[in-house]
C-alpha cells in the first residue's frame, strides 16, 4: 500500500470516528514503507508520529508477546492508542458494533488523547505493548485483528475512568 493511500485511509477512518484530522507532510519516498507510516507534523490540528524501529509482527513476535489464542495483550495500551485502534477497527470493518466507534470518540475527547502519537499509531493498526514496543496488528489474520479490536474495546471503559 502506498504511503499516500495509507494516509488517506487513516484520515478517513479518523474522520469517521469524529477525531482530529491528520495532515501528511512530504516524506521521502524511501521512508514510506509498509512497516513505517508517513511522518505527520504537529501543530494545531496536526500530529507528529515519531519514527521508530519497525514494530513486531505476527511472524517475528518475541516469545510471550502473543497469548494462547495468537493475539498480543492490550493491557499496556494507553487511552490514546486504544482510541486510535477503535478508529482503525471500525474503519476497516473489523467490527460493525457502533459501541467501538462511540468508545473511540469518547476516548479521543479526553485531554491530550487526539494529539498523542500513540493515537496516530493506533489509527494505522499499531498496538503499543509498552512505551517502547509496538505490534503491527495488520499482520494478523482478519479474525485475529477483530479479536484485538474486541479486547481493546473491553479495556476502553476502564481507560475512560482514568485521568
Amino acid at each position: 500500500m502506498s504511503g499516500s493511500c495509507l494516509v488517506s485511509k487513516l484520515a478517513a477512518a479518523l474522520a469517521v470516528s469524529g477525531c482530529v484530522g491528520l495532515i501528511a507532510l512530504g516524506t521521502p519516498a524511501h521512508a514510506q514503507t509498509d512497516t513505517q507510516p508517513p511522518v505527520l507534523s504537529h501543530a494545531p490540528g496536526k500530529l507528529v508520529v515519531p519514527r521508530t524501529a519497525p514494530p513486531m509482527t505476527a511472524a517475528n513476535a518475541a516469545p510471550g508477546v502473543l497469548d494462547y489464542d495468537g493475539i498480543p495483550t492490550v493491557e499496556g495500551a494507553s487511552a490514546a492508542n486504544v482510541a486510535g485502534l477503535m478508529a482503525y477497527c471500525y474503519g476497516h470493518n473489523l467490527t460493525t458494533d457502533t459501541t467501538v466507534r462511540v468508545l473511540g470518540r469518547k476516548l479521543a475527547r479526553k485531554p491530550g488523547v487526539s494529539t498523542s502519537p500513540a493515537y496516530a499509531w493506533g489509527g494505522v493498526g499499531r498496538l503499543m505493548l509498552d512505551k517502547n514496543t509496538m505490534f503491527d496488528v495488520t499482520t494478523l489474520k482478519p479474525r485475529l485483528q477483530a479479536a484485538v479490536c474486541s479486547r481493546s474495546a473491553l479495556r476502553g471503559p476502564d481507560l475512560l475512568n482514568t485521568k
